[in-house]
């Protein structure tokens, strides 16, 4: 009867670590995807900010101006939708609502380099101003739902400019 009431409690203490074990790992790879997703993210914004300056800057007139313009749409924009979906299916929901502000922060920046209101370093800081404050709002609600400590600074050094203080 011991050696009986011993075996219960072995396969019980078994089946419970093993559920325990498959718990805490699926919680792991969880954390790591929605990390992974959320890291991508950010990386895609700065590369696609980065091509939006260059196309901003760009010289209507010249020959390759199309050919910028074509790039960033057949390759910033796929890599930057799917960063996004990605981050739709994985990710909280206070940090999608960030995403989503910065994707139409990010789009308006777009239409106004090639509507040309960008044509100074000055226009262009103001003009990407509320990508780059969307794209700060991004990495602080990120870093608040990974429970990660608030940092005190913000991802672009001129995110807080001097233009920043006339509004």
């Amino acid at each position: 009867m011991t050696a009986l009431i011993a075996a219960f409690a072995g396969v019980l203490g078994i089946s419970v670590g093993r559920y325990w074990d498959t718990r805490a790992e699926s919680v792991r790879w969880r954390r790591d995807q929605t990390t992974t997703v959320y890291q991508r993210f950010a990386e895609q914004f700065k590369a696609f900010d980065e091509a939006l300056r260059v196309v901003a800057f760009a010289d209507p007139s010249s020959a390759d101006y199309q050919r910028l313009v074509d790039q960033v749409r057949t390759e910033q924009f796929p890599a930057w939708d799917s960063a996004l979906a990605a981050l739709w299916l994985h990710g909280d929901r206070d940090v999608v609502l960030a995403a989503v502000s910065l994707d139409r922060a990010i789009a308006k920046l777009f239409y106004d380099a090639l509507d040309r209101q960008v044509g100074s370093i000055e226009e262009w800081r103001k003009a990407g101003r509320p990508a780059r404050q969307a794209f700060d709002r991004f990495i602080e609600t990120a870093r608040r739902e990974l429970r990660l400590p608030a940092v005190p600074v913000n991802f672009y050094v001129g995110a807080i400019d001097p233009v920043a203080s006339e509004e």
